[in-house]
């Protein structure tokens, strides 16, 4: 049964609310409204279970890498290919220190500004 919107956003937070990597990954997903109304995502990568629901990072991304969501715009594609790159900890942010984590806010910072 699919689960309403309000409850997989309440259940995917509740999943990763003690864990900064996939609360990132999932709030990304969250904010930008899309990839979670989806079937073909909820499909491919959400696992539920009587009043819970997670992402399964490494199913996302295989199913991302197979091209199951190419109909999707760039950006959403884009968006959706980052969200599963932070949630697989494939940039190893859980480890980064002050330092790191400082100078790498600032590349993206720098990246995005001039995006808007």
């Amino acid at each position: 049964m699919a689960l309403a919107l309000d409850t997989l956003t309440e259940y995917l937070q509740r999943w990763s609310h003690d864990d900064r990597i996939d609360a990132a990954a999932v709030n990304l997903l969250i904010e930008h409204d899309s990839w979670l109304r989806r079937a073909d995502f909820i499909t491919a990568a959400v696992s539920q279970y009587e009043d819970a629901a997670y992402i399964n990072w490494s199913k996302a991304r295989a199913a991302f890498d197979a091209g199951e969501f190419n109909r999707s715009s760039s950006t959403e594609l884009a968006v959706l290919d980052l969200a599963i790159a932070i949630g697989e900890n494939r940039y190893r942010l859980s480890s980064m220190g002050a330092h790191n984590a400082g100078i790498i806010t600032q590349a993206w910072a720098t990246a995005l500004s001039g995006s808007r």
